[in-house]
């Protein structure tokens, strides 16, 4: 008996770990629902008076406390903007970046945390390609507000002539944030190598810069901007990059698939219309950044 008590238990316990684990079917509302029927979601915002968005904590420029504790940035701004237009109040939630976007989607979209954190309605700073999108059909990835871009900052004086290429730090060194695209890529330029010097977060990075430890830094575009809009030595390269596969793309929101299509409808067409008549562009311009329309 204790032995069979012991396999149906064992049974039992596998039945749920493959139940959570998605191998087994599930059921889920059929996509070709009217878009004025699906998105319960979006009855519950609107019903409530508040919706929920999350930002990525400590982000600069797109989402970090100031020195009140207030949240600023281009994320919570939009983030603020979508809650004007729905005609709801804005609870945010700064949220920390996991080591993918999978994995920030599947927590914060569409299952949730195993420490219990909450998942929000809206998701900012998504990066889009369709692989992406392919891999996680439990989320709806939409709302593009902006094409985000590599780029590499640098101090004038140790380029007087022209602008550094990635093959002028054969003999030169730059800074780039472990583990990051511009990490990647210039560790796979012939002859680059020795001259890489890391740090884990830009902002260190930045700081090798500023004490004259590298003469230049690679990263994204908007955060080489924000860093270094005040150093009038340092000016700012987003030129070709021979063998980088992937120099820029779109970036914008993800709802969850299922449960809120209703409201990735309205989201969308927020941020579209906001897109074409220049309120984005005018929100990037505030923090003094360069805001390029997003591809599709």
């Amino acid at each position: 008996m204790f032995l069979k008590d012991s396999l149906s238990a064992l049974v039992l316990a596998t039945v749920l770990t493959l139940a959570g684990s998605g191998l087994f079917a599930r059921e889920y509302p059929s996509d070709d629902t009217g878009r004025d029927r699906v998105g319960i979601d979006y009855d519950a915002i609107m019903e409530r008076g508040y919706i929920e968005i999350g930002v990525y904590r400590d982000f600069a420029p797109y989402s970090w406390r100031n020195g009140s504790g207030d949240l600023v940035g281009v994320d919570v701004a939009l983030a603020q903007l979508i809650a004007d237009e729905l005609g709801v109040d804005l609870r945010l939630q700064d949220l920390p970046a996991d080591e993918d976007v999978d994995t920030d989607l599947r927590n914060y979209v569409w299952r949730g945390h195993y420490m219990g954190r909450r998942i929000v309605n809206v998701l900012m700073r998504v990066p889009y390609n369709r692989e992406l999108d392919y891999r996680n059909e439990l989320a709806a990835l939409t709302g593009r507000y902006v094409q985000e871009r590599m780029a590499i900052a640098y101090r004038i004086s140790e380029f007087p002539e022209e602008p550094p290429f990635p093959g002028s730090f054969q003999s030169r060194p730059i800074g780039v944030e472990t583990y990051r695209l511009a990490d990647f890529y210039l560790t796979g330029l012939p002859g680059v190598l020795p001259n890489i010097k890391r740090r884990r977060n830009l902002t260190d990075v930045v700081d090798l810069l500023r004490a004259g430890e590298v003469t230049a830094v690679m990263g994204v575009r908007a955060q080489l901007e924000h860093h270094f809009r005040d150093d009038p030595d340092v000016a700012i390269e987003s030129g070709p990059m021979p063998g980088l596969a992937v120099g820029n793309w779109p970036v914008g929101i993800a709802t969850a698939f299922y449960t809120a299509r209703m409201l990735s409808y309205e989201v969308d067409d927020i941020l579209t219309a906001a897109v074409r008549d220049g309120r984005v562009e005018a929100i990037y311009q505030s923090y003094g950044l360069t805001w390029e329309e997003p591809g599709r």
